[in-house]
């Protein structure tokens, strides 16, 4: 089975400084399998983005196609 879990990064920007952000991680059968880092500053889009995945069981080859159109789209 196939899970997606939202993870919590701290980076650095020389522009920006320090800031929070979230990625999403893919579990097969409990074992992580992939990670993709610094998706967005916005926790709640992530956690809606990674509830989709899992309820349509996205399989883990389209992941970051997907994010791709998260991050244009915005409506997520």
């Amino acid at each position: 089975m196939i899970e997606y879990k939202l993870f919590v990064e701290n980076k650095f920007d020389r522009h920006c400084g320090f800031y929070e952000t979230y990625g999403i991680s893919v579990f097969r059968d409990g074992e992580r399998i992939r990670s993709l880092s610094d998706v967005s500053v916005d926790r709640e889009k992530v956690e809606r983005l990674v509830a989709i995945f899992n309820s349509e069981q996205l399989e883990p080859v389209h992941l970051n196609i997907t994010v791709e159109d998260f991050l244009y789209d915005m409506e997520i």
